[in-house]
């Protein structure tokens, strides 16, 4: 079916599409891979268990993806096209009668896919992964301290009172090998020394730590009279704790649920959502105009002009929604205003392009 898309078309779509992908993997590998070392070290320290990792990554990811998308077309598009006018080629099909008005539609062949995919991303997808990760931070909690000890160092507990060393843990660190555990109960500090421990569930649900070949040590420091227990096998009870039950944000909330609610904060987070594929359209159509360049100047000449315009229009959006949530807009206003000033933009840059708006209209005309 390609064969009936003009050579023009084929080509400047072409070049897009590889621009594009290529800016979006290098924006993402960037931001996993700082994510990534960041997880890792929450892991190794018993912050997050490590097979939480690799979840938690896939949902940091999908967010990076839905804030990048965005401006990784709005820089494709301007790279793309800026090198096109570094080669003149921009030129010589300005000599074949192809203008800006008509390069749209190769830019468009490229950008509707990508806002289709950003629109079923905001309104489906995300929500079903922003209620995972609610899911999966609760069930973190959930777990036992006893899941989240890294082997070869001291591990603390969340009320301060127990210090735990281990040697080494199996892979999914059940089973804890030479352990040493310390505890402050009643101002009598009880050491445990075990060879082996693993975490223990009854049939009524109630979680106990068994230990193996050890001893117990308890008394108060300073005094003698400390008293020495040998044993094959003891079992610490751990109480039971408060089950952390998932929290729900709005983010989290179907599209449905966001229409059928008069809630102010539903109705700005339904246009946060609807304002994300718009923005990757509008950003698109921006950078056609704003991505001219003479030959002499480089193709990185207007970059910096049209990175300050992208923050100024997001920046827009984050302090729109504020104002929505707030109460300073009217509802029918929302945060269309901001989509408003990028339109405002786009009719600046193309009557500047075309010389004037007598100019503009002329090629809008052929």
């Amino acid at each position: 079916m390609f064969k009936f898309i003009p050579v023009i078309d084929r080509y400047v779509s072409r070049e897009l599409l590889v621009t594009w992908l290529a800016v979006t993997l290098v924006l993402m590998l960037i931001l996993l891979s700082s994510s990534l070392a960041r997880l890792l070290g929450k892991a190794a320290d018993g912050s997050i268990p490590a097979d939480a990792v690799f979840p938690l990554l896939t949902i940091t990811g999908a967010r990076y993806l839905i804030l990048l998308v965005p401006m990784s077309l709005y820089l494709g598009v301007m790279l793309t096209f800026g090198r096109l006018y570094r080669d003149n080629e921009m030129s010589a099909l300005a000599a074949c009668g192809i203008g800006m008005p008509r390069l749209y539609r190769p830019l468009l062949m490229v950008a509707m896919p990508v806002v289709i995919f950003m629109l079923v991303m905001t309104l489906l997808v995300m929500p079903g992964i922003a209620k995972q990760s609610e899911r999966l931070k609760a069930e973190i909690e959930n777990r036992s301290e006893l899941s989240g000890l890294a082997a070869g160092q001291f591990n603390q507990s969340r009320d301060g009172e127990t210090v735990v060393f281990l040697d080494r843990q199996s892979s999914d660190g059940k089973v804890l090998n030479n352990l040493f555990v310390q505890q402050v109960i009643e101002s009598n500090i009880q050491i445990e020394t075990a060879l082996r421990a693993q975490h223990y569930r009854d049939e009524n649900g109630r979680q106990y730590i068994l230990f193996g070949d050890g001893r117990h040590y308890k008394g108060e420091p300073g005094q003698a009279d400390y008293r020495i227990v040998e044993y094959d096998r003891h079992g610490i009870y751990l109480e039971d704790t408060e089950v952390v039950e998932p929290v729900l944000q709005r983010d989290a909330m179907a599209v449905s649920e966001l229409l059928a609610s008069d809630n102010i904060n539903h109705r700005a987070e339904l246009q946060w959502r609807l304002s994300i594929p718009l923005a990757t359209l509008l950003l698109a159509v921006l950078a056609l105009p704003l991505s001219y360049t003479s030959p002499r100047k480089g193709r990185y000449a207007v970059l910096a002009l049209a990175i300050l315009l992208y923050l100024i229009y997001s920046n827009l959006l984050g302090i729109g929604e504020s104002w929505f949530t707030h109460g300073k807009t009217p509802e029918w206003l929302g945060l269309w205003w901001v989509h408003g000033f990028a339109l405002l933009l786009i009719a600046f840059w193309w009557t500047r392009r075309a010389g004037g708006v007598l100019q503009l209209y002329r090629q809008l005309r052929q």
